[in-house]
């Protein structure tokens, strides 16, 4: 298996990444250099613009058939809170938005048991006659394929009628995870992954442009979400259709898989990078707003999304009752800001991501191809040029007459000229020759530049055209370079300095006479240390290259608490590993220690957890420090004992952390080299050395000790010899596996033949 750099530098070379390459990635690579490779694929796909629409949502009943495990907006008919919605009153809804310049509007809701495919139809055409420019976007392929099969017709059939009623595209919902037996337990009653492609295929194969979304955060394994990317993108390069892909977080409010809790913000933020590099055919990658919130939002943008999605008007309930903003809303100037505040410049797209241009300012075309001429500011006949022997010294330029001796003098000039120029002689002192003479050159010369301008531009009609308009492109250049040099401050950065270890107030001040906003995201308790104090950043700085961020961008940080607050222990046994270090993480819970023991049937189960010496069980309620220690007694299979040592060579000391839990391993000891001198050291530390070797096998439950330095240089030099060396502790993993395989094949071979024999015996000895 390749190493971490291998991968990164073939995906720059713009290779495709495999499902063991994409699996690696996720696990082992740095959360910056998956930031770095995702933005580096955005800009090749979009360049530095990130996408937002003006639309809303209709949901026109929460009454659905289907009774997902995770869902927290499915109503049975008769419930108090549930509603459905006549086609009076979508066509209402639709008549309120116009006016508000919105270009989409997106259809979505449960799937009623009394609705059919007319129904579907007729709720699109009460709304196209309301809104005749707006693009409409309905319905999953769950609600098609229901209301295909009632109708009794083919998915083309039912896509052809929804695409007459005036449905221009299909939203991506209702794929959730494509593992069928997960499907089984998480959403049983829904259609097959198989069917969710098949109409998705239909609709690109008629040529209505679709998205994807994949469910996550949940109960997925990281091998399922990458089998899941790897359907959309082989089904996406023999059938293209899909416009941007959607990773949805799971939300945990309200639903019967609350005990699950809700992924990190780190595990966002993979999602979305990894979702960028591996479906290289798919244009655009959404961080939808609204199920991550704003400030996870604008960081995703860093990880290769590029598109928000909308300004919504409070029209979505979906997210908002698992536990999202209640009343999601954002004018079309805050997702501009929210864009620029990422580094990134804000363009409005139509649902075909075509850019809207709402500006009434000319186009510079006009200017520079529709009048070229300079005929219409040319006097007729100077009189000048015909007599320029005349009175050079009395014709200098007369002082403006009123505007009603004007007009007398202009109507006598067109039928008299030679009297004009002789009144205006008379009325010069003696004192002007000099001046007039000067001025009577000036004037000529300029009348001869004019006439010999005029009749090049009628000897050379299409030279001069070519020259007006090279000479209108290059000032609009000149105009578009200072405007977006001013626009965007281009080139007007600021070096983001460390602020950890500092008083959030100070952080604050400090950070408002740089330019820079100070956000808090998250709070942490650390006995040792002040409360206020911050004890991590984002973007962290780096001692190798400097960090620079244009002027307003916002740093997030994370804080010391003032005081140790008392959180609720979860209930974390029978599941799996994986989702119990996720809720005791949220729970602001650690691991003090993993404890294997042997099962017949599970690796990676937890038995029983143990806090300060007690059993917590499923009746148990106790109330812990933040920060306090659980002890976890988890499964494991004889044949499956070994676990793959993680590459931990230039993690920070909390990712390494929650690393190694997440492979069966403790954490037994940190130590610190000479140049971790204080708290601002030691939060910047990264791991330059482990005692158990990169891709080696390890005893589930082994406990593995860390070395920490702030010397980059060194870490970096490092990890390339821990990458170099991992292929042959794989090698040598593989063996263990393969021999630990025999041996406990032969003991079952010999324990199956042991047992025969006894049975024999106790038969013989029986008769």
């Amino acid at each position: 298996m390749r190493s971490v750099n291998d991968i990164a530098e073939g995906l720059r070379r713009g290779e495709r990444l495999t499902r063991e390459d994409a699996l690696k990635m996720w696990r082992e690579a740095p959360l910056w250099l998956l930031g770095e490779l995702a933005t580096e694929r955005k800009r090749k796909a979009s360049g530095e613009e990130v996408y937002y629409n003006r639309n809303i949502h209709l949901e026109p009943s929460n009454i659905c058939l289907f009774n997902c495990e995770f869902c927290s907006f499915r109503r049975r008919e008769g419930d108090p809170d549930a509603w459905s919605m006549t086609i009076e009153q979508v066509e209402a809804r639709a008549r309120e938005m116009q006016g508000s310049g919105i270009t989409e509007v997106h259809i979505v809701g449960g799937v009623h048991p009394r609705h059919d495919l007319n129904t579907y139809c007729a709720m699109v055409r009460a709304v196209k006659p309301a809104l005749p420019e707006v693009a409409v976007k309905a319905y999953t392929a769950v609600e098609i394929l229901y209301m295909t099969r009632r109708e009794g017709v083919s998915i083309v059939e039912g896509l052809r009628r929804l695409k007459e009623a005036g449905m221009e595209a299909i939203p991506g919902g209702g794929a959730e995870i494509f593992d069928e037996e997960l499907r089984a337990k998480i959403c049983p009653e829904k259609c097959s992954s198989e069917e969710w492609l098949a109409v998705h295929r239909a609709a690109h194969n008629m040529g209505i442009n679709t998205n994807c979304t994949m469910l996550y955060g949940h109960v997925e394994s990281l091998e399922q979400r990458v089998d899941h990317l790897d359907r959309l993108r082989t089904l996406q390069d023999v059938a293209p259709g899909f416009d941007a892909f959607i990773p949805l977080k799971y939300r945990s409010r309200n639903n019967r898989m609350s005990a699950v809790g809700e992924c990190s913000v780190e595990e966002d933020l993979r999602m979305i990078a990894m979702s960028r590099l591996y479906l290289d055919n798919i244009p655009h990658i959404k961080a939808y707003w609204v199920a991550y919130g704003k400030p996870t939002t604008e960081m995703a943008l860093a990880f290769g999304a590029d598109d928000i999605d909308g300004t919504i008007d409070d029209s979505t309930k979906i997210y908002s009752m698992a536990g999202a903003d209640a009343r999601p809303s954002m004018t079309a100037e805050e997702l501009c800001e929210l864009v620029r505040s990422a580094g990134f410049v804000p363009v409005e797209r139509d649902t075909h991501y075509n850019a809207v241009v709402r500006s009434v300012e000319p186009q510079p075309k006009p200017v520079a191809v529709a009048q070229p001429k300079p005929t219409p500011v040319v006097q007729p006949k100077p009189v000048e040029v015909a007599q320029p022997k005349t009175a050079p010294a009395a014709q200098p330029k007369p002082a403006p007459a009123p505007a009603t001796e004007q007009k007398s003098s202009d109507e006598k000039n067109e039928s008299k000229p030679n009297m004009s120029v002789e009144r205006k002689t008379t009325k010069r002192s003696a004192a002007e020759p000099r001046v007039a003479s000067a001025a009577k050159s000036v004037k000529e010369r300029g009348t001869q530049a004019k006439q010999q301008a005029r009749g090049f531009y009628e000897r050379h009609p299409l030279t001069s055209h070519l020259i007006l308009i090279g000479v209108a492109v290059i000032i609009l250049v000149i105009a578009l370079h200072i405007g977006l040099k001013w626009g965007t401050r281009h080139g007007n950065t600021i070096a983001v300095p460390s602020f950890l270890g500092e008083h959030v107030e100070d952080v604050k001040q400090r950070a408002e006479d740089m330019g820079l906003n100070i956000i808090i995201r998250d709070s942490v308790f650390d006995s040792d240390v002040a409360g206020g104090v911050v004890v991590d950043q984002l973007p962290r700085t780096s001692s190798l290259r400097t960090v620079t961020v244009k002027p307003g961008r916002k740093i997030y940080v994370t804080i010391n608490a003032y005081n140790r607050r008392m959180v609720e222990v979860p209930y974390v046994a029978k599941q799996t590993l994986r989702q119990a270090l996720n809720q005791l993480q949220r729970a602001g819970l650690v691991v003090d220690k993993l404890i294997y023991e042997p099962n017949l049937t599970s690796t990676d189960y937890v038995l029983r957890q143990v806090v300060d010496g007690r059993d917590i069980t499923a009746s148990t309620s106790a109330t812990v420090p933040f920060g306090t220690g659980v002890t976890l007694y988890v499964s494991y299979r004889r044949d499956e004992q070994l676990t793959t040592v993680p590459r931990l060579v230039g993690m920070r000391l909390s990712q390494a952390r929650s690393t190694i839990w997440d492979r069966g391993l403790n954490l037994t000891e940190v130590v610190y080299d000479e140049s971790v001198e204080d708290f601002k050291s030691r939060r910047a530390a990264m791991v330059y050395r482990q005692s158990l070797h990169q891709s080696s096998g390890a005893h589930r439950g082994s406990g593995i000790t860390l070395h920490m330095t702030v010397d980059e240089r060194l870490v970096d030099s490092l990890m390339k010899l821990s990458d170099r060396d991992a292929k042959r502790y794989e090698k040598q993993r593989r063996q263990e596996e393969e021999a630990l395989r025999l041996k406990y094949e032969e003991e079952a071979a010999t324990a199956a033949e042991s047992g025969e024999a006894e049975a024999k015996a106790e038969e013989e000895s029986f008769f």
